[in-house]
């Protein structure tokens, strides 16, 4: 017992933000409304539609905390490694619980096709793990969260199709202009800048860190890149076309 509660700072606290968003799936599941659209759809489209939804509360919240942190601790911009705020912490912990929360969400609903997510979230969390336990690197942590600007206006884009909302609407078109400035700063440039950031100061970190944050970071974009071009072949590629 003495050996649980002598555990390191951060661990019940994913723990508790791991039951919040378990929570929160857990209502919307028995008790969250569904659109007619998914009246009669399959069990697997009814449960991305509430698995999204519990993604968009999450980019949502993560979006504002992680622009805020760097105004609120301006530090973490030249210094990635050593730089430290509380606010900053809670949102690794936050985000920690929640893609803790949505790999075995996907795990149990949908493991066979999304394999890449499950890929992406064990290294984000791997990553967030060294941050929240060796008390370093949250500031390059909440550079990484900066990328769920984007995941705003693409959880919305696939809300929106589920509510039926026409691809010529000037909400949905509002929405896909966002999504393509939006991708191309916070997902592209930031993984640019936060890869040109650690080999610049490869020497101020272990090398099996430095390892891992470069693998990491390759892994990433190249789920970015792929996610990019899903979304430009679906919408703006046919755009241009048209």
């Amino acid at each position: 017992m003495f050996g649980i509660l002598s555990l390191p700072r951060g661990s019940f606290e994913i723990l508790g933000f791991f039951v919040v968003f378990r929570v929160l799936h857990s209502l919307l599941t028995n008790y969250g409304p569904i659109p007619s659209s998914l009246a009669t759809a399959s069990a697997r489209n009814i449960w991305m539609y509430r698995n999204i939804t519990v993604s968009f509360v999450h980019s949502f919240f993560s979006a504002f905390l992680s622009v805020y942190c760097f105004f609120d601790e301006p530090a973490m911009l030249s210094d990635m490694f050593t730089a430290w705020s509380d606010t900053a912490f809670v949102l690794v912990v936050m985000s920690t619980g929640y893609f803790i929360h949505d790999f075995f969400d996907m795990l149990i609903y949908d493991a066979r096709k999304s394999l890449d997510l499950l890929l992406h979230h064990i290294v984000v969390c791997s990553a967030f793990f060294i941050a929240i336990f060796n008390k370093a690197y949250i500031a390059f942590a909440v550079c990484s969260l900066l990328m769920e600007v984007n995941s705003v206006f693409l959880h919305s884009r696939r809300l929106m199709c589920f509510h039926g909302v026409s691809k010529k609407s000037l909400l949905y078109q509002v929405n896909g202009i966002m999504l393509l400035l939006t991708f191309i700063n916070f997902r592209f440039l930031t993984s640019a800048w936060m890869t040109n950031y650690v080999i610049q100061h490869r020497s101020m970190v272990p090398f099996s860190h430095f390892l891992f944050s470069t693998v990491g970071m390759a892994l990433m974009t190249g789920l970015n890149i792929q996610t990019f071009m899903s979304l430009w072949q679906a919408d703006f590629k046919r755009e241009q076309t048209k």
